[in-house]
C-alpha cells in the first residue's frame, strides 16, 4: 500500500564547508540580508529576472520524507452517558497504542512553485479491563473488539508571488473509521478538508500568514481562521513553528549533531465512520421501543496533546524523534445524524447519540524517519 504525508517541503541544514572566512565584527554578523541588491539581477540575454521567496527558513525542523512511528498511552478511564435508563457507565482502559506511517514526496520543486503529495496511516488500538457493564455499553464493545484507523491523502502547494509574498494551500482526503484490511467501508465516507493561507516573508528568518480552513481536527466539521508563523532568531539557536489552531512549538537548535528540541501542543482529530458490523449500537438503541438512527454513526474524536519532542540525527539523513507528553481528550462523542455543522454548538446544538468523557493520560511516541537533505 502506498502511503503518503504532506507538508510544505522543509530541508535539513547542510554542514558548513571548510572554507576560510574573513574576520567580521558582531555587528556585521547580525546585519540583515539586503534583498534589494538582488532586485536588478539580469540573465545572460539581458532580461531582468523576477525574485521569489523560498518555502523555508534557516534551522527549521527537517521535513520527514518517510517515517515509521508508534504511540503508547498510559491507562485512562472512559465514562459513557447512557441516559436515564443506565446513567453513566465507567470503563477502564489498561493501554492504548497504535502504529503511525507517514511519507512525503515533492512532485514539483522550483523557485516558482513547490507541490508536494503525501499522506499517512494512523491506527489506534485499545486494551480494556473486564467490566461488569461491558454488555450495556456499545462504545466499550466497539473499541474492545476492533481498532479505529485513518488513511489520508494530502496535497500541498506553495506558490511564491514575489520575494515577499506567497500563497500556501493544502487539500486533505481522509478515509477514517472502524474498517480493516479485510472489511472496508464505502468510499462515500471519505471526508475532505482544505486550507488556504496568504503569507508574508519580510526576511529570510521569518514567514507568517493568515487564512481559512475547513477541518475535522476538532472531531467534526468546522470552518476556522488560521495563523501561520515560522521564525528563527538571529543567533539561530531558537525559533517558533506555528500553524494555529493545529499546532504551536518553541524550537531550540543544538550544535554538534544534538538535533532539535521542540516544546508545544498539537490538536489532532478526525471523524470516524462506525459501521457497527457487530450490531452493538443497533441492538442497544433499537430495543424497548427506541428508534434511534444507527445507520449514520460517526465517532467525533479530538485530542489536545501537550508534548516535548527531541529530534536528532542517527546517521546522515536518518533521524529519530522521541516525544513525551500529556493527552487531553477534547471530544469523543458518537453522532447519529451524519454530517452536521454545529459551529461548536452555536450554529446547531443537536444532541449526540452517546457522549463519552475520557480522562487525560501521559503518552510517549517514537518515530524513525528519513529526512530531506
Amino acid at each position: 500500500m502506498a502511503l503518503f504525508a504532506a507538508s510544505v517541503p522543509i530541508y535539513a541544514q547542510s554542514p558548513v564547508d571548510s572554507i576560510p572566512k574573513t574576520t567580521t565584527t558582531p555587528e556585521e554578523e547580525e546585519e540583515e540580508e539586503d534583498y534589494e541588491k538582488y532586485a536588478n539581477l539580469t540573465s545572460a540575454d539581458g532580461k531582468k529576472e523576477k525574485a521569489f521567496c523560498s518555502s523555508k527558513i534557516p534551522k527549521q525542523t527537517p521535513n520527514r520524507l518517510i517515517s515509521v512511528g508508534y504511540d503508547i498511552f498510559a491507562p485512562f478511564k472512559m465514562e459513557s452517558d447512557m441516559g436515564d435508563s443506565l446513567g453513566v457507565l465507567s470503563s477502564q482502559a489498561n493501554l492504548s497504542h497504535g502504529l503511525r506511517l507517514e511519507a512525503s514526496f515533492p512532485i514539483v520543486s522550483t523557485n516558482k512553485v513547490v507541490f508536494t503529495l503525501g499522506g499517512s496511516y494512523i491506527e489506534q488500538r485499545y486494551a480494556w479491563k473486564s467490566s461488569e457493564n461491558e454488555e450495556s455499553n456499545p462504545m466499550y464493545q466497539t473499541l474492545n473488539n476492533g481498532s479505529i484507523r485513518n488513511l489520508a491523502l494530502v496535497a500541498t502547494l506553495f506558490k511564491p508571488l514575489n520575494e515577499k509574498n506567497f500563497i500556501l494551500a493544502q487539500g486533505l482526503a481522509e478515509y477514517a473509521g472502524d474498517w480493516s484490511i479485510t472489511r472496508w467501508q464505502p468510499a462515500r465516507y471519505i471526508k475532505t478538508s482544505a486550507t488556504v493561507i496568504f503569507g508574508f516573508k519580510p526576511h529570510d528568518r521569518r514567514m507568517w500568514g493568515i487564512g481559512l480552513t475547513r477541518t475535522y481536527r476538532a472531531g467534526e466539521i468546522n470552518y476556522l481562521p488560521v495563523f501561520f508563523y515560522n521564525y528563527t532568531s538571529r543567533s539561530q539557536k531558537w525559533g517558533l513553528e506555528m500553524l494555529l489552531p493545529a499546532r504551536a512549538d518553541y524550537r531550540r537548535n543544538f550544535d554538534k549533531g544534538l538535533g532539535i528540541l521542540r516544546v508545544g501542543l498539537e490538536l489532532e482529530g478526525a471523524s470516524y465512520r462506525l459501521n457497527d458490523r457487530n450490531r452493538y449500537f443497533r441492538n442497544h438503541y433499537n430495543s424497548d421501543g427506541n428508534t434511534a438512527n444507527t445507520t449514520k454513526l460517526e465517532l467525533r474524536r479530538s485530542d489536545i496533546r501537550l508534548r516535548a519532542m527531541w529530534d536528532f540525527p542517527v546517521k546522515d539523513f536518518y533521524w529519530l524523534s522521541l516525544s513525551l507528553g500529556y493527552r487531553m481528550v477534547y471530544r469523543y462523542n458518537v453522532d447519529n445524524i451524519g454530517e452536521v455543522y454545529r459551529g461548536f454548538g452555536i450554529v446547531d446544538d443537536a444532541p449526540y447519540l452517546l457522549e463519552n468523557g475520557i480522562g487525560g493520560t501521559p503518552f510517549i511516541s517514537v518515530v524513525f524517519s528519513f529526512v530531506s537533505p
